[in-house]
């Protein structure tokens, strides 16, 4: 387990495989070649339908509560997709396609940090850093796929997870704990405390509010514990 939390950083990464023009043809292709190389949980599961009630979820509050501002909407619904990996990772690919691994239960503290992580790779297609890109960069090969780490594209996801997760009344804190319990291995320090220090400034005036997770949660993480994953 503390050798999969190595590529950690990328869990709030995102694949800029996709060029602004081919989003979805790109998309498309990416999701067939993660379908190749890892196993994926079925699209009915406890698991999958949970993550997707809180994304679809968040997308509602997004729109009823941010309906002036303009966003990079999929072309279709959200589809979020559990990788059955130990590892810890979340990353978009584009077009609404969102993955995480059942590693991500296990490390998660509580369902505010969840829905904080899903916010940001929510915020990655909104902000259309699909259609973005930018020269100073890191890159990082997961499978046959390179991953690509823009600080500034995690800054400005970061920014956004923030102000969805205040909206959809979740502790925004949430976001800020988790990028601190980020190791370095990946990203840099240096790019590690400006994130740190964006979202400090972003929060200096939001209180740390009570928060209990939800029944579901609790069983869906025990059930993804190391120990459970392979009964």
């Amino acid at each position: 387990m503390f050798a999969a939390m190595t590529i950690l950083q990328a869990c709030l990464g995102s694949f800029s495989v996709a060029a602004c023009d081919d989003e979805i043809t790109n998309a498309d292709n990416v999701a067939q070649r993660i379908a190749d190389e890892w196993p994926l949980r079925p699209a009915r599961d406890i698991e999958t339908l949970y993550v997707q009630r809180i994304a679809v979820s968040l997308a509602h509050t997004i729109k009823a509560r941010m309906h002036t501002r303009y966003f990079e909407w999929p072309a279709v619904s959200w589809r979020f997709l559990l990788v059955r990996d130990l590892s810890v990772n979340a990353y978009s690919i584009g077009n609404g396609r969102i993955y995480l691994t059942d590693g991500t239960f296990d490390f998660v503290k509580n369902e505010a940090e969840l829905v904080a992580i899903i916010a940001h790779e929510l915020a990655h297609q909104l902000l259309g850093h699909f259609c973005q890109y930018n020269e100073e960069h890191s890159e990082y090969r997961i499978g046959s796929l390179v991953q690509v780490m823009d600080n500034n594209k995690e800054m400005e996801a970061d920014a956004l997870a923030v102000e969805i997760l205040q909206l959809a009344n979740f502790p925004a804190w949430a976001m800020l704990d988790i990028v601190k319990r980020l190791p370095v291995t990946i990203q840099s320090s240096l790019h590690k405390r400006l994130r740190i220090q964006a979202l400090e400034h972003q929060l200096r005036r939001v209180k740390r509010i009570p928060f209990s997770s939800s029944s579901e949660f609790l069983q869906i993480k025990k059930q993804s514990s190391p120990l459970t994953l392979f009964e």
